[in-house]
């Protein structure tokens, strides 16, 4: 889980970023972050999606 995919739900718009940023953008502690997306593979609140971009990197490997 090196780099997230921050999806903002407002206004679509999605940025690629660390953990540490997504936490800072987001408002949400960095362990629940990558807790939801072992758990669940993504991290949703009201305002934003975070997905990780490993499973990209695995289907490009593929």
């Amino acid at each position: 889980m090196d780099y997230l995919l921050v999806i903002d739900n407002v206004t679509a718009e999605g940025r690629i970023m660390t953990l540490a940023e997504a936490a800072v953008l987001t408002h949400i502690e960095p362990e629940d972050i990558s807790r939801s997306i072992q758990g669940f593979d993504i991290c949703q609140s009201m305002d934003f999606t975070i997905v990780d971009t490993e499973a990209a990197d695995d289907v490009l490997a593929a």
